[in-house]
């Protein structure tokens, strides 16, 4: 179920200053002062869907974009503080916190900023992600009051998923699941391989991982950025490649078993857990093909409820 687009997928142009988008001269000179910035050039990033941000050489500042963003710009912080320790280079770290309101009505705040650029497909990297992401999995989850899944997620499908993947409603999902799909016989095998997947333990997950959340230098990943929306929930819900962009499917949706089996491989091995990736796309490939019975989308991008059941 991939996204009808991300960041950067639509052209536009800027009449004007486009520093100003964020803050207006006033503010600028004064932000300048207040952080040491100087004359030093600076960048501007108007792609997020939560916040702004300003880029200098070294750092990236973040600027929610309104009040309701404010939440979501805390629990970002809050996310890179908790994994300082593990000192994950993939990771941005918080450098500095401001409040001031002759710079901006709202706080905001300065991370290390990681080289890299996004790729349109970043499927050469998802062995050193799966190892990334089997590192902050493995850390112990820290306090995120009120963390959440983002509203995108809130749809039946997914609130599928969710009770597939809690051991006390696995086996009702996938009876649901093979009567609306008409695969009845299939509910000993898809309910052994749900219940293998629904024992692993919650875990600190990034929430939305997809292309644009990664930077890339030579083929290594360098940075997975944008950590709004982590939370502690079921490890699968990073491997959700419905985050994934409709470019990405268009292209390598055939490819869609190998990829997995390329990230789950890498991660299990990481964490001494069973490399078979079978629960797991047993799990996305049944949201899938549910998402399709009540939707109707291109199958030329997202398939069809056919391809998706033959490949599980």
């Amino acid at each position: 179920m991939p996204t009808a687009g991300h960041a950067g997928s639509m052209g536009s142009s800027v009449v004007g200053e486009p520093l100003w988008a964020v803050l207006i001269a006033p503010q600028l000179a004064r932000f300048r002062l207040l952080v040491k910035v100087g004359d030093a050039p600076m960048t501007v990033d108007l792609t997020g869907w939560n916040k702004y941000v300003l880029l200098t050489e070294d750092r990236a500042f973040l600027f929610p974009r309104q009040a309701n963003n404010v939440e979501w710009f805390t629990r970002e912080l809050d996310t890179y503080r908790a994994l300082e320790p593990i000192g994950l280079p993939v990771i941005p770290r918080v450098v500095g916190e401001w409040r001031d309101d002759a710079v901006y009505p709202f706080p905001f705040a300065a991370v290390t900023r990681l080289r890299g650029v996004r790729l349109s497909d970043a499927s050469p990297v998802l062995d050193q992600l799966g190892r990334a992401m089997a590192r902050w999995h493995d850390f112990a989850p820290p306090d995120l009051p009120g963390a959440r899944p983002p509203a995108h997620l809130d749809t039946p499908d997914m609130r599928w998923l969710r009770r597939a993947l809690d051991p006390e409603t696995t086996r009702d999902a996938v009876t649901e699941a093979a009567d609306r799909l008409g695969r009845r016989g299939q509910v000993g095998r898809w309910t052994e391989l749900l219940e293998t997947g629904a024992r692993h333990r919650r875990v600190l997950v990034h929430g939305d991982l997809h292309e644009d959340q990664l930077l890339v230098v030579d083929g290594q990943l360098t940075g997975v950025l944008d950590w709004e929306t982590a939370r502690i929930d079921h490890p699968f819900w990073d491997f959700d490649l419905g985050e994934w962009g409709s470019g990405f499917w268009r292209r390598r949706r055939q490819d869609f078993s190998r990829l997995w089996s390329i990230l789950w491989r890498a991660y299990a091995l990481e964490r001494g857990l069973d490399p078979d990736p079978a629960p797991l796309e047993t799990a996305f490939r049944l949201r899938q093909a549910l998402h399709l019975l009540d939707n109707d989308r291109d199958p030329s991008v997202v398939g069809t409820i056919d391809e998706h059941l033959d490949a599980i």
